[in-house]
């Protein structure tokens, strides 16, 4: 890594206030957990779980918060709604089987909560919909070869996914409408059916979006949980938050959109000035990296996806597992690629950091990606073979030779997963996924892929390919790797122990490393 270079062209300018002032209105993870956009990496109903998700409000304002619920495959959206938030209040909602005795009925959302949704929330839930993949005339076109895989076209895909929260702005205080949202000393909002009435032909926002809307101030956090009633299991994450995702002054309640509308999304964060800015920081700390990217549009243009990315660039990703079969354990690491729809989900070609595009067949089931892997038991050994290096470019797709080809998905430990139906596979031990990749325990033909023999330890996945990597062309800073986020998830199965059922779960988040270089600006 050029660190010099990098750090002196990077950090010239940003001592003191003016450094503060310079990096205020830039997209980045906030390590605090608070921020305007939220990022829950994984949903899932298989395998008799249900997964729950929150939302607080921290703050005194009332906010117009974006709901949207992606299928893990290719970014689909499955539900979209608003939500209007009270001051300092939380929101919860569920999300189970449509059919508990159908393994293949689609996912629906449910909720106990009072804050306004628009359209409202039935009693009996908003049922995941498959619009958005399935060549509905009048929607999306299919992302899928159907004849080869029909069911990429069923509501099942619905079944596992992740979840996006954006903040649409402030409702302004002491407004009819900031007061309709606002819980009386009762707990119940004032009249959540004026919100939907505003929307509505002829109400306030059908005619008006921006009437009576402020520009996004953050101060929201979440929470996720895929519990699994009968086996007494439950893991649970915080969603990833993002601070000053959409600061432009200029253009204040751009990202207040009708319900029907399926933006903002990512690809809106705004710095203002023509640019979304991301901050990262690197190398061990000492470097602070600033930049900016060109292109914004509250569609979702390339500046603001790739600011996003940017903060999620990763070359590894670090953790452990445990599989040791007297603890009745079982691993699964969720990663989860929350920008790759935008590079992936288009014609030809792919856009970087990105390698292919998504359109499903039998021969490609989605946008592969290659990786490497190696992988140690607790006292440093590893197994003959253990890092499966791939050469750049990687070959074509093929058994054996690891790869991820999906957006939110799930690398198993010493599992056995069979083929069930093309692109469908049988489900995981610990979140019933359907699309995953195993480590095995032992090799195969070649000493590939690698293998994980030992029954607890950690592991490193590499994204180490040359088409790996963005690029900004303002800046000529390279970023090596794939934005990626996820967790580990342990199960442990003891049975049980003198009439008490004895049964231990645990989430941990990934650990990751940076490889960010300084290059020459492109014109």
């Amino acid at each position: 890594m050029k660190r010099n270079s990098l750090t002196t062209a990077l950090l010239a300018g940003l001592a003191g206030a003016a450094g503060i002032a310079a990096t205020a209105n830039a997209v980045n993870v906030n390590p605090d957990g608070i921020g305007g956009a939220l990022i829950y990496p994984y949903y899932t109903v298989n395998k008799g779980n249900t997964t729950l998700i929150s939302v607080v409000n921290t703050t005194s304002q009332v906010k117009a918060v974006k709901v949207r619920f992606l299928e893990g495959r290719n970014s689909r959206e499955v539900l979209d709604f608003n939500l209007y938030l009270s001051p300092f209040d939380v929101w919860v909602g569920a999300i189970s089987p449509a059919d508990a005795a159908n393994a293949n009925s689609g996912g629906v959302l449910t909720t106990p909560d009072r804050s306004c949704t628009v359209p409202a929330i039935p009693a009996a839930g908003f049922p995941f919909v498959t619009f958005a993949f399935d060549g509905s005339p009048g929607n999306v076109a299919r992302d899928h070869n159907v004849t080869q895989l029909p069911r990429y076209s069923n509501v099942d895909r619905t079944r596992e996914g992740y979840v996006e929260m954006i903040e649409m702005g402030v409702v302004q205080a002491g407004s009819a409408l900031a007061n309709a949202a606002t819980h009386n000393s009762a707990g119940v909002p004032a009249n959540c059916a004026a919100l939907t009435a505003a929307w509505l032909p002829g109400g306030t926002w059908a005619t008006n979006q921006a009437a009576n809307i402020q520009l996004p101030t953050g101060g929201l956090y979440g929470s996720g949980a895929i519990v699994n009633a009968a086996e007494g299991i439950m893991y649970s994450y915080d969603a990833v938050a993002l601070e000053g995702f959409y600061t432009n002054t200029n253009a204040p309640t751009a990202l207040h959109t009708d319900p029907v509308r399926v933006d903002p999304n990512l690809g809106s964060a705004d710095s203002g000035g023509g640019v979304s800015r991301s901050t990262v920081i690197a190398n061990n700390g000492q470097t602070l990296v600033v930049d900016n990217w060109q292109g914004v549009a509250v569609t979702g243009a390339a500046g603001g996806w790739n600011s996003v990315s940017a903060l999620f660039m990763h070359d590894n990703v670090y953790n452990e597992y445990v599989t040791a079969a007297a603890l009745g354990a079982t691993s699964e690491w969720v990663l989860n690629f929350p920008t790759k729809r935008w590079y992936v989900d288009r014609a030809a070609p792919a856009f970087a950091p990105f390698s292919n595009i998504f359109f499903a067949t039998t021969a490609a089931p989605g946008a592969c990606e290659v990786y490497s892997i190696s992988v140690w038991d607790r006292e440093e050994q590893s197994p003959r073979g253990q890092s499966f290096v791939i050469p750049s470019p990687p070959p074509p797709i093929n058994p054996s030779i690891p790869v991820l080809c999906y957006e939110a998905q799930v690398v198993t430990f010493n599992q056995t997963l069979t083929a069930i139906s093309p692109g469908f596979r049988s489900e995981t031990a610990n979140l019933g996924a359907r699309y995953a990749e195993n480590i095995p325990a032992t090799s195969g033909p070649g000493g590939t892929p690698p293998n994980t023999p030992f029954g607890a330890g950690h592991a490193r996945l590499t994204f180490g390919q040359t088409t790996q990597r963005l690029i900004n062309l303002l800046s000529g800073n390279r970023y090596q790797g794939l934005p990626v986020i996820g967790f580990w998830t342990l199960r442990a199965i003891n049975g049980n122990l003198g009439g008490t059922l004895a049964n231990y779960s645990g989430t941990w988040e990934h650990k990751y490393s940076r490889n960010i270089t300084s290059g020459t600006p492109t014109p």
